[in-house]
């Protein structure tokens, strides 16, 4: 269940993403109290985790500022998962386990269902996506690989810089995905390599020049205030 803190992160995060807060706003903890309804606790508790997670930079006296996002920024963080995720799917080529190949496909059917889903936030299909990597990082084996992906996958970075993808972009990344789990069943570490390759860069070529706005998270009434 959502605690208000998570809900003030949601509604934050969403506010940064559509354009709200760009880069370089200062947020001041008593105006989103205000405006949110809510007590300054969770607005403070969000805050530092958002600052955690990447969202925001605290600044000494002055709060905390919106972490500044840039098209440099995006195609870093895709290089490096690029490199990584291709080293990881081929290790796991030859360790993945039958449970973690039908957790795959699982994963895989999930994305499916909510593509079909009218009014499915950015959050939401995130998740699928998420767990599907994170398997395949699982059954690589590696703890130093996974410490060094851990950011690529997680917070801003990945939320940031797979925003904006439009229908048919999202469809063509879950048959790449579905096209990775087969071959990871075949245990082809060359061809799941090359999968895994060409799924990063398609993603990457896909993805706006610009933020583009998005429908609100459905967290949040016409007022603003959480409920």
């Amino acid at each position: 269940m959502e605690t208000v803190t998570d809900q003030v992160c949601t509604v934050i995060r969403q506010g940064i993403l559509n354009g709200e807060y760009h880069g370089g706003y200062f947020l001041r903890e008593d105006k989103l109290a205000q405006v949110l309804g809510v007590s300054l606790t969770p607005v403070r508790e969000a805050l530092r985790r958002l600052g955690v997670d990447g969202w925001l930079e605290p600044i000494p006296y002055r709060g905390y500022r919106v972490t500044s996002w840039t098209q440099e920024d995006i195609h870093e963080v895709f290089e490096l998962r690029a490199l990584l995720e291709c080293h990881a799917v081929r290790r796991a080529a030859t360790r993945i386990r039958p449970p973690q190949l039908r957790r795959l496909n699982e994963v895989i059917d999930q994305e499916q269902v909510l593509l079909k889903t009218p009014g499915v936030s950015h959050c939401q299909q995130t998740q699928p996506n998420v767990e599907f990597h994170e398997i395949i990082m699982a059954a690589a084996g590696s703890r130093r690989l996974s410490r060094a992906l851990d950011s690529g996958l997680h917070g801003a970075n990945y939320v940031r810089s797979t925003y904006g993808l439009d229908q048919a972009a999202m469809e063509r990344a879950s048959y790449q995905h579905r096209q990775i789990q087969e071959a990871l069943a075949l245990a082809d570490a060359d061809l799941v390599e090359a999968l895994m390759y060409t799924h990063i860069m398609s993603v990457a070529r896909s993805r706006p020049t610009a933020e583009i706005d998005a429908e609100a998270n459905c967290v949040t009434t016409s007022s603003g205030a959480i409920y």
